[in-house]
């Protein structure tokens, strides 16, 4: 699975994630999943990322992003769209 396929299932993930809320925004690789202009809150970021590892193990990709890496990194993979790409693209390569 290469990063864009990664972005597409994120994205995919987080705008039904919102749509259950009846929320209605543009995501895109800019969007803030936690810290200051976040659009979910944390118990969210949670459903959210379980979606997340769901869908990639529907891909046979394994991967546990709630992981002492995740919180050791300098810059944290769950600031936004893009950050979190990058975090799973480096998990699975």
């Amino acid at each position: 699975m290469n990063k864009t396929q990664i972005k597409e299932l994120i994205v995919e993930a987080l705008n039904d994630l919102l749509e259950s809320k009846d929320v209605n925004i543009t995501v895109d690789g800019t969007t803030a999943l936690m810290g200051a202009g976040s659009i979910i809150d944390s118990l969210d970021l949670v459903t959210l990322v379980v979606d997340i590892e769901s869908r990639l193990l529907d891909e046979d990709i394994e991967v546990s992003l709630i992981s002492e890496k995740a919180m050791s990194q300098k810059s944290s993979p769950f600031l936004s769209v893009d950050h979190l790409n990058d975090f799973i693209s480096t998990l699975i390569n």
